[in-house]
């Protein structure tokens, strides 16, 4: 087993053992088609002129930047293989970046960090959610990591690229920070700070706009506060990164009693690595414990003090990012895949006997499988591609030709469906990105029977004229609404169709969908100076990152091509 002690040299066994659980998970995502789950909603083509890509929409910038990444890269790739490259690449740099931060650690060391950080109930149940943007932050925070602890110092253009992708979301991106910030803050807080700044800079500004309505109902709190899972406790939950607040995504692994058990192991692996990183490297550990204690706090204030987490989303502006608090256990996944590997080593090491070093490797590598085998197989078959029907692409056709102007409104007018296309899982109505203009869809959240108040004010309106009842299609036009898409499979279709009986029908091929075009209405517009100021925000933001990325080649160039020092034979003195 002595090869188990040394490092990677060859620099194969730790990318190949990458590769092979990031296939473990992602094999069933080989076929065509597109994967849709909750918040995860892909479409063959979103539209790069739609102002809410780009931050301008009437409601908050939820989706900004990720949107405007995804249309951008659409532009060029089909967008199953975009979204295939962005969920295998996250998931397969998460591993592998985890494995980099213990090179210096056993081999077995770096492959247990490896498997943990990726073969875990986070990445398990934000995969289900459909909170990819969160993965793929996820993915570079062990990147942010490595180089902000460099010894020889970061480099700062594989900083900015690090902080770029945890900007995908507003929140991942104030969770970027502060691991930054944790970990980093010798290199200077002041730079990691107008870094981030810059990089975020869509959704800030965008935020700034919007600043009359960035504020959540307070009644989303007790909803969406952490749960126990199984035989775990809220607090066991936690600290071993569950306990989300949607309890239909948790896999049946996490119910049973082994669990439990499991966890307990990996819990005592990851204090004995705790006490090494104490006794080796107290600077790692420090910052690492500061960014995880953070994520814990947020987790656990939703449960702990809902009041005062309910004021905070309430009466403060963004203050809804830690409205689900379980996604801040983002930040402690660093913690306990470093603490799980050096453990490992430590273990390992004192393993004299060779007898000993073979169950340790291999409790090492198939405990955390153990602990949640389910996430195999796109996490157990939660997350296989479907395909839209034909009257979808039909309809696309059909509103992009249509010289009927005006918005596009989509009925029933709810947040989420199960359509039977895509076998009854939940998704975010995918209608609010699949046609060639603004589409107007309902933002309040259905969550145990209980009703989250919406942000958008636009929505609201909509909203309040479809409840009335009275003179719907004249009012939606004056609203701004040309196109009226009904999901005809949808539940509560024939209700949300009523209005409409006389109105003009457009026919689409295929079944599922009815259009219905609205005569005098004109399309919404964007103010010019916000767009001058987005434009502005988006160049600069992009600009910077190019500069990184430029700078990030240059640098890999360098150190492929740098030639190896000069061999000086060893001299030998005369007798």
């Amino acid at each position: 087993m002595r090869q188990w002690r040394e490092l990677d040299v060859r620099g194969a066994v730790v990318p190949v053992w990458c590769v092979l659980l990031t296939l473990a998970i992602v094999a069933p995502w080989l076929r065509g088609g597109h994967i849709l789950s909750y918040d995860m909603v892909w479409v063959p083509h979103l539209d790069l002129d739609r102002p809410e890509v780009w931050g301008l929409g009437s409601g908050l910038p939820r989706a900004v930047p990720s949107d405007a990444v995804v249309a951008l890269a659409g532009a060029a790739l089909p967008a199953a293989l975009v979204q295939r490259l962005v969920l295998v690449g996250a998931l397969f740099l998460l591993a592998l970046g985890a494995a980099r931060l213990l090179r210096k650690q056993f081999l077995v060391a770096q492959l247990a960090a490896a498997t943990f950080s990726v073969w875990n109930p986070y990445v398990a149940e934000r995969l289900v959610l459909g909170q990819w943007p969160v993965i793929v932050a996820l993915a570079a925070f062990p990147w942010l990591i490595g180089t902000l602890v460099s010894r020889d110092g970061p480099r700062w253009s594989v900083v900015t690229l690090c902080l770029a992708a945890t900007a995908l979301s507003p929140v991942t991106g104030v969770m970027g920070l502060v691991l930054a910030v944790a970990v980093g803050r010798r290199s200077g807080v002041v730079r990691l700070v107008c870094l981030a700044a810059l990089v975020n800079g869509p959704w800030i500004v965008s935020g700034l706009l919007h600043a009359s309505i960035a504020r959540t109902d307070p009644a989303a709190v007790r909803l969406f506060d952490l749960q126990g899972e199984g035989y775990f406790v809220r607090l066991g939950s936690a600290l071993s990164l569950g306990g989300i607040w949607n309890t239909d995504v948790v896999p049946t692994s996490r119910t049973l009693l082994v669990a439990v058990v499991i966890g307990i192991a990996l819990a005592a692996v990851m204090i004995v690595g705790l006490v090494t990183m104490w006794q080796d490297d107290q600077e790692l550990l420090t910052g690492l414990a500061v960014a995880g204690s953070i994520g814990l706090v947020v987790a656990l204030a939703g449960w702990l003090a809902p009041d005062v987490v309910a004021r905070i989303v309430g009466d403060v502006p963004g203050g809804g990012i830690v409205r689900d608090g379980t996604r801040w256990l983002a930040l402690l996944v660093p913690l306990e895949a470093v603490a799980l590997g050096t453990g490992v080593h430590a273990l390992f090491d004192r393993a004299e006997f060779t007898a000993w070093e073979v169950p340790t490797v291999v409790l090492a590598l198939m405990v955390p499988f153990a602990a949640i085998p389910d996430m195999a197989w796109g996490v157990g078959g939660r997350l296989e591609p479907t395909t839209y029907p034909s009257s979808w692409s039909d309809a696309r056709r059909i509103i992009e030709k249509t010289s009927i102007e005006g918005d596009v409104l989509v009925l029933p007018f709810s947040a989420y469906r199960a359509p039977a296309w895509n076998d009854r899982t939940p998704v975010l109505d995918p209608a609010g990105r699949f046609f060639d203009r603004t589409t107007v869809t309902n933002d309040e959240l259905e969550v145990s029977g209980q009703t989250i108040a919406g942000e958008d004010p636009r929505a609201a309106r909509i909203g309040r004229i479809l409840d009335e009842g009275r003179n719907v299609p004249r009012r939606l036009a004056r609203a701004g609404i040309g196109i009226v898409v009904i999901e005809t499979d949808a539940p509560g279709a024939q209700e949300a169709a009523k209005p409409f009986a006389s109105s003009r029908s457009i026919p689409v091929g295929g079944e599922g969908l009815r259009l219905v075009g609205l005569d005098g209405a004109r399309a919404t517009t964007v103010d010019p100076d916000d767009r001058r100021l987005m434009t502005v925000t988006w160049a600069v933001a992009g600009l910077v990152v190019l500069l990184a990325l430029l700078g990030a080649l240059r640098g890999a160039w360098s150190r492929l091509h740098r030639k190896p020092a000069e061999h000086r034979p060893r001299q030998v003195p005369k007798p």
